[in-house]
């Protein structure tokens, strides 16, 4: 065990609807911790009322910036599932006694405490989709009548409510990758997957969507005919898909334990005795599962697909 010394295309009409609707959902609020831990300018550690303070950069939750990871704090990492065996880790490798537990304390930028959302997020479906299928036209390019701009290919847009979200990171913006499914390409009854992005908060009451494509753009030329007026046509088959899907944030970096009394390791009772240790989070607790929180997530996909096409020339007088 290593430790360290301190010291040293386009969207249905639904989907529209469901726009307006998040983007009508109230603010979230940032704050929720009355007191946070930090240090004073001799470097000695105090905890501080919030309100009209000046927080360490390091501490201090900023703006609501979505980014894959936020800093970790003391209340998230009580919250871990395996947070008691961390506990256990300090006192059976340090010794017992009065302590207080310090996390991304100032000049260790380096050596953060943090709680990241997965690489992954895999997204389920749970029924069959829903589909519709016909033939799109597509008009001539308004400044060259005898061209078009194809677009072909499979789109994927989610709408998500979130339905249970963690005490860890509440209130956070992140950003994440999710593996949505490609309801057009499967085997064995299991849809193969798409990568696509969304941003998402850490709170109650809140949507979020996501967006995936795989498509293509041609510019075609037209052929002229005379007494015809000449488009393009493909196939669309359009598709809503209910799907779920949880979230995972987990958490890794370094947990900081300020002994009132110096003390040396157990291990070496003679060694050079320390007031400040460190453990690294997941060299206890190396199950990610231990360390980790859960946001729970519905809703439905609207998913298009653009194939087959070929041009058609339709005369230009009504019978």
């Amino acid at each position: 065990m290593v430790y360290f010394n301190l010291c040293s295309f386009s969207i249905p009409a639904a989907l529209l609807l469901t726009l307006q609707l998040v983007s009508a959902l109230p603010t979230a609020t940032y704050s929720r911790f009355n007191r946070r831990a930090t240090f004073d300018s001799e470097n000695t550690f105090a905890s501080r009322d919030e309100e009209g303070k000046e927080w360490s950069s390091l501490v201090r939750r900023s703006a609501p910036v979505a980014s894959p990871c936020s800093l970790l704090d003391l209340d998230d990492a009580q919250q871990l599932p395996g947070w008691s065996r961390v506990e256990e880790h300090a006192k059976n490798t340090w010794g017992t006694g009065d302590w207080e537990i310090i996390i991304n304390p100032p000049g260790y930028k380096d050596k953060p405490a943090t709680m990241c959302v997965a690489k992954s997020i895999p997204v389920v479906a749970t029924s069959k989709p829903q589909c519709n299928s016909s033939r799109v036209d597509i008009q001539p390019n308004k400044n060259n009548k005898n061209h078009i701009n194809v677009i072909q290919g499979y789109t994927n847009s989610g709408v998500w409510n979130i339905t249970n979200v963690t005490s860890a990171a509440h209130s956070m913006f992140f950003t994440g990758n999710f593996k949505l499914p490609n309801i057009t390409s499967q085997s064995n009854d299991k849809f193969h997957s798409i990568d696509g992005t969304g941003v998402f908060i850490n709170a109650p009451r809140n949507s979020f969507l996501t967006v995936a494509k795989n498509t293509t753009s041609q510019d075609k030329e037209l052929t002229k005919v005379q007494d015809k007026n000449c488009i393009g046509t493909v196939n669309q088959e359009v598709c809503i898909v209910p799907a779920q899907g949880r979230i995972q944030l987990i958490a890794t970096g370094y947990i900081w334990f300020k002994y009132y009394k110096k003390r040396a390791p157990l291990d070496d009772p003679d060694g050079v005795k320390h007031s400040r240790y460190a453990v690294k989070i997941e060299d206890v607790l190396k199950n990610a599962t231990d360390r980790s929180a859960w946001i729970d997530f519905k809703g439905y996909m609207n998913a298009t697909m653009r194939t087959d096409y070929f041009d058609e020339c339709r005369w230009k007088f009504k019978l």
